[in-house]
């Protein structure tokens, strides 16, 4: 009786290891999400999720080829607004750890496509009132 207790113990806790391994080296590491589709505004919002007890040693968030943003000792989640100066450009984000986990995401935007006009309603006539009257036409 005693072994299968046993057995069963040493399995949950390898099982348990494992696991805990897997979480660990799954999603843990550096995470830049840009805006997906394109722009309404000329805003782009830009989410940071460094790993868990590895603060960001630097992140820089260029718009357009230009300087936007320069960030250090990030060791939460942050977001933040990028404004492009039309509703097209590229933004482009280099970051890296202190553990040496380094990311570069880069996205162009464009402006999204103009809604087409709603067609003028049609006028109806109400069962109450007659057709219009038709003259005209020709003879011969």
């Amino acid at each position: 009786m005693r072994r299968p207790v046993t057995a069963l113990i040493a399995l949950g806790a390898t099982l348990g290891v494992g696991a805990t391994a897997l979480a660990q080296s799954g999603e843990d590491r550096l995470s830049v999400d840009l805006q997906d589709g394109c722009l309404n505004r000329s805003r782009v919002v830009v989410r940071v999720t460094p790993p868990s007890g590895d603060p960001i040693s630097t992140l820089t968030v260029y718009a357009n080829g230009r300087k936007h943003l320069e960030l250090s000792g990030l060791t939460g989640e942050a977001r933040m607004s990028v404004r492009l100066t039309s509703h097209q450009g590229r933004v482009t984000v280099n970051g890296e750890t202190v553990s040496g986990d380094v990311v570069e995401r880069s996205r162009d935007y464009r402006p999204c496509a103009p809604t087409p006009p709603r067609p003028a309603p049609q006028r109806t006539t109400r069962p109450d009132e007659p057709e219009p009257a038709l003259s005209g036409g020709g003879e011969g």
